[in-house]
C-alpha cells in the first residue's frame, strides 16, 4: 500500500519535469542571427563612370586692376563633365574627372578651359543618396587674356573643385545624379599693357546632371 502511494506521488513530479525540459532547452538555445543587409549591384561593382553636362557661370577676379585684364564680366555657358574611377567602399568613390568649359568673352573671343582633377565623392550616411565631392589637379585655359593681347594663349594653373548632389538609383548599376559644384583656377600673376595683374583667379559655378554607370 505504501509503495502504491509513493508511486502516485512520484508520477506528477516526473510529468512536471518532462514538461519543463523542452522549455529549458529552448531557453539555452542561441538566439537566431540578425539578417545581414542585402548585397546590391553597386556593392558588387568596382568600375565607376560618370558622364553629363552642366549650366555654368564663370567669372575672373584678381587683386586689383581687373578691368585691364578683362576678367570681371560674368559669362554664361554650358560644359561637359566625365569621371572614370573605382568604388573605394560602400560610401566612397574616387577617380579622375575631365571637365571642358567653352565660353565667349564680351569682346567675342573664344575662351576654352579644361580641368583634369582627381576627385572623391563621399556619402556620409550608408544607404543614402546624398553625396559630397571634392578634388584637386590641373586646369588649362586658352585665350583667357586673348582680348588684351596676352603673349601666351594657353595657361596652366592649379584647379580645385567642391560640391554636393543626390544620386537616384544609387544602389543600381545605372543611375542619375544631380549636383551643384564650383571649380576654381588659380592663374597667377601677369603683366598686361605694362601693368602687373596679381592673383588672377577664375571661378566656375555649375549645376548639372549626369548618368552614373557601375560595373
Amino acid at each position: 500500500m505504501e509503495s502504491i502511494v509513493s508511486v502516485r506521488g512520484v508520477l506528477p513530479l516526473l510529468l512536471a519535469l518532462a514538461c519543463l525540459a523542452p522549455a529549458a532547452a529552448r531557453a539555452q538555445a542561441p538566439a537566431p542571427a540578425a539578417p545581414s543587409a542585402p548585397v546590391t549591384p553597386a556593392d558588387q561593382s568596382r568600375l565607376w563612370i560618370v558622364a553629363g553636362g552642366t549650366s555654368t557661370t564663370m567669372r575672373g577676379d584678381c587683386q586689383e586692376d581687373c578691368e585691364l585684364a578683362g576678367t570681371g564680366a560674368y559669362l554664361h555657358t554650358g560644359s561637359v563633365i566625365a569621371t572614370v574611377g573605382a568604388r573605394v567602399n560602400s560610401q566612397m568613390d574616387a577617380g579622375v574627372e575631365l571637365s571642358w568649359v567653352p565660353a565667349t568673352s564680351k569682346s567675342g573671343d573664344d575662351i576654352r578651359t579644361t580641368f583634369v582633377l582627381g576627385v572623391v565623392e563621399f556619402r556620409p550616411w550608408t544607404g543614402k543618396a546624398l553625396f559630397f565631392r571634392g578634388g584637386m589637379g590641373m586646369a588649362f585655359v586658352r585665350n583667357f587674356f586673348g582680348d588684351v593681347g596676352s603673349d601666351s594663349l594657353t595657361e596652366k594653373a592649379l584647379g580645385l573643385t567642391y560640391g554636393m548632389g543626390w544620386t537616384f538609383r544609387h544602389t543600381e548599376r545605372f543611375g542619375v545624379k544631380v549636383f551643384g559644384a564650383q571649380h576654381m583656377m588659380g592663374v597667377g600673376d601677369f603683366v598686361v599693357g605694362g601693368v602687373p595683374i596679381e592673383n588672377v583667379v577664375a571661378n566656375y559655378w555649375s549645376v548639372g546632371a549626369a548618368l552614373v554607370f557601375r560595373k
